[in-house]
């Protein structure tokens, strides 16, 4: 994340990661009565389909679950298959 810190409705954004165009964020507000959040975000500061939880673990199973959703579809299929053909030194098969 660069270093700078971001946020969203009172919560941290702590981890993110990122599938094509696709960033999916996990966000802490600890006096929040869901004090954790998965959520999809584009350009960096839209934040979207917000999944809200009570804990870190709870947080991290939906961004491993969106993460894999978003791995099967049609628009990261690409991407997936270029990593795949080319060798360790970055040479084209």
């Amino acid at each position: 994340m660069n270093g700078e810190r971001r946020s969203n409705q009172g919560y941290e954004i702590i981890e993110s990661c990122t599938i094509g165009n696709t960033e999916l964020v996990i966000g802490h507000h600890p006096k929040a009565p869901n004090p954790y959040v998965c959520w999809y975000c584009k350009g960096g500061d839209n934040y979207y389909w917000g999944y809200y939880c009570n804990t870190l673990e709870a947080a991290r199973e939906k961004l491993n679950e969106r993460y894999q959703s978003e791995c099967q579809m049609p628009y990261n299929q690409h991407q997936q298959h270029d990593k795949k053909a080319k060798q360790h030194d970055g040479r084209e098969r």
